[in-house]
């Protein structure tokens, strides 16, 4: 029979005989062709000298492993002036000579190569019906072969590292295709230079600040504008500024450090109040879904409540809304099933909701209510704890003599709380213990906490000054008022520094030369210093201000390399590299 839709074969080719096994399908295929053509002379041929079966692998089956029995026939040639006399019919849509795969499943080894590593293919092939070695892998991928690299406008270089440090490589970037185009294997200026003058059609290059990539730029692309990298200007700025925080460390304010500074607004739950505002809706839905109540700001701890305190009100306010919510609805008439499946409610807390004419408090509070097996020896252990006694398993043990029936994990519960309450009474304190409440009293008067005052970081004041004034909260600008407030050179440091963040945001290369005599004058050898630097790359620092280009996709491309390292289980030879950055799946 011919091939089938689920093992399509090339013309000629037919199925004599399919033997099925559990893990494997074996699949004998002939050639029905009566000729076949001399690969030297090309000379078609009808005599056969005999015949010989060539076993290949074929894509899986459902499944299932496919090995092809392809009976191979050998022709006499009959040019008598052709070196070759006998030669064996090729099948150069199927299989190549001497393979063991076919065409088709090394193209989805290659594939699977390309977007994992030769490691990870070996243990998933077998999952997906197929069979092959990392190395045996790595070289079907060595043997890909990589297109030269096509006609670019607008280029992006960038380096990237192999050890960091120490040596480092050149991606270069297609910035209107958004792709990398090539790799280089060293980041030197004669490597880009010839790389360049190779691609005369290239009239932008986007860089970072090095000198290297600006000297090859300059040389290998004479024609081409080179426009250097806004990040990098900024960065540029940062590091000036550090060294004036460095040189005016004494100058910088001193504040006191709070866990919260470092944790960003939205992480601590603080969102914009006009995401909060109530919108009523007009008319009566009939059929509108019922969302449980939620107040209207997030939920912010008062001074001087304890965590547990705080999160019990949270929970009491939420069963209260829900409560709320269900006497609303009985009122209206539904009915106490209705109820529970409109709010998602068990019925039995509906039943208690609408019974209650008042909100019922979860816990009573009536002392002795609820009492545990551990209220008549926590007497004892705070007496035992005040005396320096903290070893869970010693007061266990005592506990036990005199009587005590539960488990330890209760004890150390209860010990964790005691930890708790003795570090916020602090250690001269003297905690006492309420045997109507059965529970563990603060002193009326804590001490006062320790209060952590260091100076600024001259990395944390310089990040203010590069840092745009309307992106700022308060207390952020507090601190930048604190740090201009300190020295004169501060203070025009900053004007300065946000003279040039704002120009370079709004685009106003008009006013660079300005700045510069500025920065020139202003008896700071730091801005001077910039100054020098930019003066030294005119041409490329004012292209940056107006032009639309940015290296900020090869940044991107350089992450995705990063990735493509690490996938690749130290395989990352500069071959391998290259071909899986140009093929990434």
């Amino acid at each position: 029979m011919e091939g089938s839709p689920f093992l399509p074969l090339s013309d000629g080719l037919h199925i004599e005989q399919v033997a099925p096994s559990t893990h494997e399908l074996l699949v004998q295929v002939i050639s029905s062709s009566p000729t076949a053509c001399c690969p030297l002379c090309g000379v078609q041929a009808r005599r056969i000298h005999s015949r010989y079966t060539r076993q290949v692998a074929d894509l899986p089956c459902s499944g299932r492993h496919i090995t092809l029995l392809l009976t191979v026939r050998k022709f006499f040639c009959p040019n008598a002036a052709c070196p070759r006399k006998i030669f064996a019919e090729q099948f150069p849509d199927l299989v190549p000579s001497y393979a063991r795969l076919t065409i088709r499943l090394r193209e989805a080894l290659v594939a699977l190569g390309l977007a994992t590593s030769g490691e990870v293919v070996s243990r998933l092939a077998p999952r997906l019906g197929m069979q092959v070695a990392p190395t045996t892998l790595l070289r079907r991928l060595r043997a890909v072969p990589v297109a030269p690299a096509g006609k670019v406008r607008v280029l992006g270089v960038d380096d990237f590292a192999w050890k960091k440090g120490q040596t480092y490589g050149t991606i270069l970037v297609d910035l209107e295709l958004r792709r990398p185009i090539d790799l280089l294997p060293d980041r030197s200026e004669e490597t880009l230079q010839a790389w360049l003058r190779a691609h005369p059609e290239v009239e932008i290059v986007s860089r970072d600040r090095g000198g290297e990539y600006a000297a090859a730029a300059r040389k290998g692309a004479p024609q081409a504008q080179q426009v250097a990298d806004r990040f990098h200007l900024l960065k540029n700025l940062r590091e000036r500024l550090k060294e004036l925080m460095d040189r005016k460390q004494s100058c910088l304010p001193k504040i006191e450090e709070q866990v919260s500074d470092a944790i960003p607004t939205k992480a601590q739950g603080i969102k914009d109040t006009h995401l909060h505002e109530i919108v009523e809706l007009q008319g009566e839905p009939e059929d509108e879904k019922h969302y449980r109540t939620v107040p209207p700001f997030p939920y912010q701890r008062p001074p001087g409540m304890s965590y547990d305190a705080f999160q019990k009100q949270i929970r009491r306010e939420k069963r209260m809304a829900r409560y709320e919510d269900v006497r609303t609805l009985s009122e209206q008439g539904f009915s106490q099933r209705a109820i529970a499946h409109k709010l998602k409610l068990s019925r039995k807390t509906v039943r208690t909701f609408v019974q209650a004419k008042v909100y019922p408090e979860r816990y009573a509070s009536i002392a002795g209510a609820r009492r545990s097996v551990l209220d008549p020896y926590k007497g004892y252990l705070l007496h035992r704890w005040q005396h320096g006694c903290r070893n869970s398993v010693q007061l266990y043990d005592e506990i036990k003599a005199r009587g005590f029936q539960g488990s330890a994990p209760l004890l150390r519960k209860f010990l964790a709380e005691l930890r708790k309450k003795h570090q916020q009474a602090g250690s001269a304190s003297v905690l006492t213990f309420d045997t109507a409440t059965q529970s563990i009293e603060l002193p009326a008067a804590l001490p006062a906490k320790p209060q952590i005052v260091c100076r600024m970081s001259a990395t944390r004041a310089s990040w203010l000054f590069v840092s745009q004034g309307g992106k700022l909260d308060e207390k952020q600008m507090q601190q930048v008022g604190l740090i201009r407030a300190g020295h004169p050179d501060l203070e025009r440091a900053y004007h300065l520094s946000q003279e040039f963040v704002m120009m370079l945001a709004q685009r106003r290369e008009a006013d660079l030369e300005s700045w510069l005599t500025q920065a020139e004058y202003s008896r700071l050898p730091e801005f001077k210093k910039m100054a020098t630097g930019i003066r030294q790359d005119y041409a490329a620092v004012k292209a940056a201000f107006s032009s639309e280009w940015s290296n900020g996709q090869v940044e991107a491309q350089v992450n995705c390399l990063k990735l493509q390292k690490r996938i690749v289980f130290g395989r990352a030879n500069f071959d391998l590299l290259r071909l899986r950055v140009l093929y990434r799946v």
